[in-house]
């Protein structure tokens, strides 16, 4: 029979096509994967007195690769082994809710010893039985959890047409929930800058972040912080497991952008300034949060509640319980009008008086039921890269949500600014074609 659609002479079978592409996007996976570990720690590798103080704490990228890059591979294998029984997605999806209710009750009870303060007691024997049942329990339903997540992201993904041309995703959503490294950020302490950063474990008690921090602030006169972060972006990702299954789909489509926007100019001139690392977080912030809402939907079957995800790096505490005032207090206002008037003190010279206006800040905010560690230059330098988020102040966030609301769809907005090497390409655009 005759087809209706003669393939032109010479044009290679679409099945064939198929079979060469496989062997090739392993390979093009792999040169991603060692550029994303010569981004993570290329630069000068003379030590600086930072790195020093970060030595016998740094966190081992190499080492998370080997020991993860071949699970998420083997496990998609071993589901699809015959005669092996396998969960339903209505089964997955059961086990991923399950499985971040457990990790939301973990956290609040983190959350209370941390407001609480220096006075509280140690767990006691029958705490820690309850916390290692629970513990249990969610790696139990860890590995659902993280196929459920995958598989609703590459659904996100390709009903918005974020695709290849042979029509999959790419990079493959990958991820591993669990606890992401540590982050140590310093900054002068006349202004807020983000001079350094290095990646430390994710282990760390509170004792151990502060003699890091003390020590850079009497060595080289820096503001310091070592802060928990949402996820990393290697490869597989890495996301925070505690934080529900509304925020750790944001926090994990936020990753994967990061890792789409790797081939693209707007990804890999990240490190050219402080405005390009704003735009490439703030553009992962916003398209995370819309790619996360529509995975909500696939798995829970409802719309996510309550506000998208501004901030990566510190996710939103939990919804106020009856004697809490954060019902009435304005988390993002109070902390934005707190970096302006640490900003003016600073253009003052007047850095003692921005320290001490920070602790007091940090102290109003622990009062209304928001536990700070450490409020410095070194915070802002941190938590400002993210321009939706109540650390910042910079003008990208406005911007980027305003081209979001004249772009058609969410993969127009995504190739518009994927293709900016630099800030005043991004601000041309906005003045010509930004009307």
């Amino acid at each position: 029979m005759t087809s209706l659609n003669p393939r032109p002479a010479g044009s290679i079978p679409r099945r064939q096509i198929r079979r060469l592409w496989r062997p090739l996007r392993r390979g093009v996976l792999a040169v991603f994967i060692v550029g994303l570990l010569l981004l993570a720690g290329g630069g000068d590798y003379r030590p600086t007195t930072v790195d020093l103080a970060a030595a016998p704490y740094r966190y081992n990228i190499l080492a998370w690769e080997l020991n993860h890059l071949p699970g998420g591979w083997l496990r998609r294998l071993a589901a699809r082994w015959p005669g092996r029984a396998t969960l339903t997605p209505p089964e997955q999806n059961a086990q991923a809710r399950e499985f971040f209710a457990l990790g939301q009750e973990l956290r609040r009870w983190e959350q209370r010893r941390q407001l609480a303060g220096t006075a509280v007691q140690p767990p006691s024997i029958q705490e820690l039985a309850a916390l290692a049942r629970l513990d249990a329990r969610r790696r139990e339903f860890r590995p659902a959890a993280e196929i459920a997540v995958e598989q609703a992201i590459s659904q996100a993904l390709t009903a918005q047409g974020i695709t290849t041309s042979w029509g999959g995703v790419f990079p493959p959503v990958d991820v591993v929930f669990g606890g992401p490294p540590h982050l140590l950020m310093v900054s002068p302490r006349d202004r807020i800058y983000a001079q350094q950063s290095v990646l430390l474990r994710s282990d760390l008690n509170d004792t151990i972040k502060a003699e890091i921090e003390d020590e850079l602030r009497r060595s080289d006169n820096l503001a310091a912080l070592v802060e928990g972060t949402g996820g990393l972006s290697v490869y597989p990702s890495l996301a925070l497991d505690t934080v529900g299954l509304r925020y750790a789909l944001e926090i994990t489509a936020h990753e994967w952008l990061h890792q789409w926007l790797f081939f693209r100019p707007l990804g890999r001139n990240f490190r050219a300034s402080p405005e390009m690392l704003t735009l490439n977080e703030t553009v992962a912030s916003l398209a995370g949060a819309e790619l996360g809402q529509q995975a909500y939907a696939t798995i829970t079957g409802t719309p996510p509640p309550g506000p998208p995800l501004s901030d990566p790096a510190a996710p939103p505490p939990d919804p106020p319980s009856s004697n809490s005032r954060r019902d009435v207090f304005d988390f993002t206002a109070e902390m934005r009008q707190t970096r302006r008037r640490t900003e003016e003190l600073l253009a003052a010279g007047q850095i003692a008086a921005a320290e001490d206006y920070m602790e007091q800040r940090r102290q109003h905010f622990l009062t209304n039921g928001y536990y700070i560690r450490k409020l410095n230059q070194a915070y802002f330098a941190f938590h400002g890269s993210y321009a939706t988020g109540p650390g910042s102040v910079s003008p990208i966030g406005g911007q980027l949500q305003e081209l979001r609301r004249r772009s058609p769809s969410l993969k127009h907005f995504l190739e518009i600014v994927a293709q900016f090497s630099s800030y005043p390409e991004f601000l041309t655009y906005l003045e010509r074609d930004g009307g």
